[in-house]
């Protein structure tokens, strides 16, 4: 039925330019009949917490346990190579599905004292969590945008993200990107950081004001508002040319 109703509007508002092709491309619409608006972060909502005193090799992911497309566990192996030769910890807001996939793989490794799940937490507690980490890892296979990319750029973490979908349009130059479903790229990465606090400082400085600039509410609604004005505008100009018929 998506496809059937989608194949009627004009135009199709997505969230990307990623969504743009791959909608286009399952559902056969040509790529001039979508707009894209990206989505908006609550600035309000996630923001740096300068009070918070961040901690050292503290790796925070916001993620499903029980969704393999949001690749935790290419995160929890990542981990485990770290974990072998660095003391650090893994925060991962959400719920732990018991006896599931990743509740074996944490326990096989035997990281089980390294990785911790908060279960559902308030949104200020969700903040306070960002000021803690010393970085935000976003390990997903796809992403139709990357919300949490997001929200750990507006709270001033220092972000590492796969290039899966859509997440290089939300990061850009602001964070480090890493190929999907690659454990090692991912523990490289998040040494780099570890190692480098300088640049992982200069990246959560540039990814909040990526966030700012391009990734507002205020500006989702005004690039929305512009589709509409296209549209009305395009039907004013249909009425306006039809010829007379008395």
């Amino acid at each position: 039925m998506q496809k059937v109703v989608a194949r009627t509007l004009n135009p199709i508002i997505t969230v990307s330019e990623k969504a743009r092709q791959d909608i286009g491309r399952d559902f056969t619409i040509p790529a001039d009949r979508f707009r894209v608006v990206f989505n908006g972060i609550d600035l309000d909502r996630f923001h740096p917490v300068p009070e918070i005193p961040r901690e050292s090799n503290r790796i925070i992911a916001t993620n499903s346990s029980d969704t393999p497309l949001k690749g935790l566990h290419y995160l929890i192996e990542a981990v485990a190579r770290i974990a072998a030769r660095r003391p650090l910890k893994l925060q991962i807001i959400g719920e732990l599905k018991k006896g599931g996939d990743i509740d074996r793989l944490i326990h096989g490794l035997g990281i089980g004292p390294v990785v911790q799940f908060t279960g559902r937490i308030s949104h200020s507690d969700f903040v306070r969590q960002y000021a803690k980490a010393s970085m935000a890892v976003v390990p997903s296979i796809y992403e139709g945008f990357g919300l949490p990319v997001g929200e750990a750029m507006a709270c001033g973490v220092p972000v590492i993200s796969t290039t899966g979908g859509a997440l290089p349009e939300v990061v850009g130059d602001a964070g480090i990107l890493v190929p999907p479903a690659d454990p090692e790229a991912l523990a490289e990465a998040m040494l780099n950081l570890i190692d480098h606090p300088g640049r992982a400082a200069a990246l959560g400085r540039a990814g909040r004001d990526r966030v700012q600039r391009r990734f507002t509410w205020k500006r989702a609604a005004q690039n929305t508002v512009d589709v509409y004005r296209e549209v009305v505008c395009d039907h004013h100009r249909f009425q306006t040319d039809r010829p007379f018929s008395g």
